[in-house]
């Protein structure tokens, strides 16, 4: 018996897991938190709102099966669930929306009966990706919606306080992992060498 409820324990658990990933892939095709503009913000709505709906399911499921689930499992369902999803969300989905890589294999994807040069390669990106894509418009306007800069009164723009504090974290883990510092402040070495350093 405990065997069989072993399995009906993990059937369960796997098959919420499973289809709580797939809805959540799904409804980025349909108009599911589709007034998120940020891709980031709305794959995480995505996963929170089908981690709740799959812990609810089990929370039923377990006044329907007695002695299987425990109050716990239905937490430790959406920890999973949400933990998983997010790690693939950021590694592979949100890459692929931001990634100068994954644009310049895919354009060298899409002629692969050709060769180019580094600077035919730049120039290309420059105008398909920076210009025609709007690259910097589309990441200008997600750090208006974060609220890391505001629009003054003049109509330019500044670094609000969240926006330093977050500045503030990614130095710390830039000088953890020992990231190109120019990456970061890319004013900085500018200032340097124009004060006659070389």
């Amino acid at each position: 018996m405990k065997t069989r409820n072993s399995l009906i324990y993990i059937g369960i658990m796997l098959a919420l897991f499973l289809l709580g990933s797939v809805l959540a892939v799904f409804s980025f095709h349909t108009p599911l938190f589709a007034g998120l503009d940020v891709f980031f913000y709305r794959g995480l709505a995505l996963i929170i709102f089908w981690g709740v709906i799959i812990s609810a399911v089990l929370a039923f499921l377990r006044r329907c099966i007695k002695d299987i689930f425990l109050p716990r499992d239905v937490i430790t369902l959406f920890i999973i669930f949400c933990c998983v999803n997010v790690v693939f969300f950021t590694h592979v989905p949100v890459t692929a929306d931001r990634s100068v890589t994954v644009f310049m294999l895919g354009y060298m994807t899409d002629n692969e009966d050709q060769s180019f040069d580094e600077q035919e390669m730049e120039d290309y990106f420059v105008e398909r990706y920076v210009h025609d894509y709007q690259a910097f418009q589309k990441r200008f306007h997600e750090q208006l919606e974060t609220g890391t800069i505001e629009e003054a009164a003049s109509g330019e723009y500044r670094i609000t306080e969240s926006g330093k504090k977050l500045m503030k974290i990614y130095e710390k883990v830039g000088e953890a992992y020992l990231i190109d510092d120019k990456l970061i402040h890319p004013d900085r070495q500018t200032a340097y060498q124009s004060s006659g350093h070389d």
